[in-house]
C-alpha cells in the first residue's frame, strides 16, 4: 500500500517501551522516521531496564492493546504492521484476530525471544503461540538462529528450520547469524521454496543493543515503500549494517544504532553491497 497525496507510509507497530530508547518502540519510531515513515505504536510490555535481558517486564492488558491498535487502523491508512515483543500469550492472540480482520496489510515480524521469560505464567507458551497464530499471518519474519530453532522446534540444519516456519504459511524468512563456519556475518532469506540468499557481510564491530528491531522496522518500512519483500530484506541489511558502522555509545556498557547516520556530517557515507549467493 502507498502513501495517500504527500502523507509518508505509516506503519503500525507493536512493541516493548524500552526505558533506554536504544531498542523497542523507541527504536521503532527513530527507524520509520529515518525511512521517511510515520510510525503508530502500540505498547505491548512496560520494562523496568533497558538493554536487560532479565529485566522486570509488565505485558499491558490484551484489551488495551485491541484499543490501541483499532484506534489507528479505524483511523489511519496503515501500509504496513511491524511486530516485536508482544508479552504474554493473551497479546498474541489478539494480535491474531487483528490480524485476520485486516488481512490485506503485510506483516513483518520478529519474535525478540531474547527478552522472553519461560517461568512467567503470561508467557511461558509464548512461543508456541507465535508459531501457531502469528506466523501463519506474516509476509516476512526475521529470526536469529537460536529464535528460529525456538520457535519452529528445529534444531538440526537451518534450513530444515526455515522449511518449518514457511510450513506455517510465512512468505519469507531472514534468518540471521547463519554463517557459524564463516568469517563474515551471513544471513540467509528464504521463501516457501527454500533457500533465496546468503548475505556475506563484514563483522562491523561494536555489538549493539537494537539491531534487531532497526533490520525489522526498517524491512517494513522498505516494504511499504517498494512492495517487494525480497528489496525491502536486501535494502534493510544494507541500513542496519550503516547504523551499526556509525553506533554510539549512549550508556549501559553498550552501543546504541545511529539511525540517522545519514545526517551526520561527521560520519562519511558508504553504501554496502553484501556478498550474495543465490539458490539456483
Amino acid at each position: 500500500m502507498e502513501s495517500t497525496g504527500n502523507n509518508p507510509p505509516i506503519i503500525l507497530t507493536f512493541a516493548a517501551l524500552d526505558p533506554s530508547g536504544t531498542g523497542g518502540l523507541q527504536a521503532d519510531i527513530e527507524t520509520a522516521a529515518s525511512l521517511g515513515c510515520h510510525c503508530a505504536p502500540v505498547a505491548t510490555t512496560l520494562v523496568a531496564e533497558g538493554v536487560n535481558s532479565n529485566a522486570e517486564s509488565h505485558a499491558v492488558s490484551s484489551t488495551l492493546l485491541i484499543s490501541q491498535a483499532r484506534s489507528v487502523l479505524e483511523n489511519m491508512n496503515v501500509a504496513t504492521i511491524k511486530l516485536g515483543f508482544l508479552g504474554s500469550v493473551a497479546n498474541v492472540e489478539a494480535v491474531h484476530t487483528i490480524l485476520r480482520d485486516y488481512a490485506s496489510i503485510p506483516v513483518v515480524a520478529h519474535p525478540t525471544l531474547y527478552i522472553w521469560d519461560k517461568m512467567d505464567e503470561q508467557q511461558s507458551g509464548l512461543a508456541d503461540a507465535l508459531f501457531t497464530l502469528i506466523f501463519p499471518l506474516v509476509k516476512v519474519g526475521i529470526f536469529s538462529v537460536y529464535e528460529a530453532r525456538v520457535v519452529s522446534r528445529q534444531s538440526d540444519t537451518i534450513a530444515t528450520t526455515a522449511q518449518a516456519i514457511a510450513g506455517t504459511g510465512c512468505e519469507y524468512t531472514l534468518i540471521t547469524g547463519t554463517g557459524e563456519a564463516q568469517p563474515n556475518f551471513r544471513n540467509s532469506s528464504y521463501s516457501q521454496k527454500g533457500l533465496v540468499e546468503h548475505y556475506n557481510w563484514e563483522q562491523e564491530p561494536p555489538t549493539c543493543h537494537g539491531t534487531s528491531t532497526t533490520l525489522t522496522m526498517s524491512t517494513a518500512a522498505y516494504l511499504a515503500h517498494s512492495g517487494d519483500p525480497l528489496v525491502a530484506i536486501q535494502q534493510a541489511q544494507n541500513f542496519t549494517w550503516q547504523t551499526i558502522r556509525a553506533a554510539r555509545p549512549l550508556g549501559y556498557a553498550t552501543h546504541t544504532p545511529h539511525r540517522f547516520f545519514w545526517a551526520d556530517k561527521n560520519i562519511e557515507s558508504c553504501d554496502k553491497i553484501p556478498t550474495k549467493t543465490k539458490n539456483h
